[in-house]
């Protein structure tokens, strides 16, 4: 080999190692940047004008100071609008996010838009309503669907002395929890028990007190011996509990599913509704932002069995499709409504 070539191989060998110090370097100190002091969260809600995603904002920002991470960004629409949630995921990856968590209002329609922001590294953990597990690595589910969805048939069932005919007032059409828990509701509902009640249907207000209000209003006046009214969001039931009030409709309707403890506690300690479930949005905000520093920090990849400590949650586990399950469901009546309010905070 002449003495041109063996210099050339040194400087080559020089600049390779040079090279790969380089790259070591940048992979070390991108491992150990990876925290959420560095990492810009964008929490993307149904909407912004409801406390529940308020109160999940303000469980996210708990866990965001524990963790020393930056402040959330909650961004979304006032009223339910896909666009405009595919609108804000966008931003989220223009903007370089670090992590978006979305309430999807609707699981398909999204999908492309959240695929686009993984391409770029983002990580996609939703929360309270689903996306197709394609576009995401993690749900943090408030519960399991067959508890949150036969639970709350069980209670109509029980309140209707498990006879006579009900309404579904729903959100969205397009919801992917409501709709999981009312094809749980039909599957408990198929049961020999339940032989002597009848859907007669089922209809949506959206998420909105006025529409759920109407709808109601539309359903009583189509079938003047309704027995329950099933709802499995907080607005239908207070727009239901309204439209019986005001239409003077049958004292004996039963109208239960799922309520709002710090607005709608009224309604149980009346009477008026016996009972409702929920569960702590604040607890919902706080295990999303621990999922997603789990992530992040490369604690867990978002496989089956992987698990993640959720300070004050404890140890959670991760589960088929990527479900992480809070177990988060209480049943509130009139007497316990008042003791378990702290969950439903929007701020200091």
């Amino acid at each position: 080999m002449s003495s041109f070539n063996s210099k050339r191989v040194r400087v080559l060998g020089v600049i390779v190692a040079s090279l790969a110090l380089t790259l070591s370097g940048t992979t070390l100190a991108s491992a150990a940047g990876n925290t959420m002091a560095t990492c810009p969260v964008t929490l993307i809600p149904k909407t912004t004008d409801n406390p529940f995603f308020a109160a999940i904002h303000y469980g996210a920002d708990q866990a965001a100071k524990e963790l020393s991470g930056l402040k959330v960004n909650f961004t979304g629409t006032a009223q339910t609008d896909a666009q405009g949630q595919i609108q804000r995921v966008q931003a989220a990856t223009t903007n370089k996010a670090c992590v978006i968590n979305i309430a999807s209002v609707d699981s398909t329609a999204l999908v492309p838009a959240l695929k686009a922001a993984k391409k770029k590294g983002i990580k996609v953990v939703t929360y309270d309503a689903d996306v197709l597990p394609s576009a995401r690595t993690l749900f943090i589910s408030q519960d399991s669907e067959v508890a949150l969805g036969a639970g709350m048939f069980k209670a109509l069932a029980a309140q209707m002395n498990y006879k006579g005919d009900y309404a579904i007032l729903s959100a969205q059409s397009t919801a992917q929890n409501q709709n999981a828990w009312l094809r749980e509701a039909a599957k408990e509902a198929k049961k020999a028990i339940y032989k002597h009640m009848k859907l007669v249907k089922t209809v949506y207000g959206d998420d909105d007190d006025k529409k759920s209000y109407d709808q109601a209003v539309a359903l009583m006046n189509a079938y003047p011996n309704l027995s329950g009214i099933f709802t499995p969001e907080p607005a239908g039931l207070g727009g239901a509990v309204k439209a019986k009030d005001d239409l003077k409709y049958n004292p004996n309707l039963v109208i239960t599913g799922l309520g709002w403890p710090p607005g709608q506690a009224d309604l149980l300690k009346s009477g008026k509704v016996k009972s409702f479930i929920l569960w702590s949005p604040v607890d919902l905000g706080y295990l999303t932002y621990f999922a997603n520093n789990a992530l992040v920090t490369g604690k867990i990849k978002g496989r089956v069995g992987d698990t993640f400590l959720a300070g004050r949650l404890g140890k959670m586990t991760v589960g088929a499709k990527g479900v992480v399950i809070m177990n988060g469901m209480v049943t509130y009546t009139a007497a316990n409504v008042d003791s378990l309010l702290a969950g439903y905070k929007t701020s200091d």
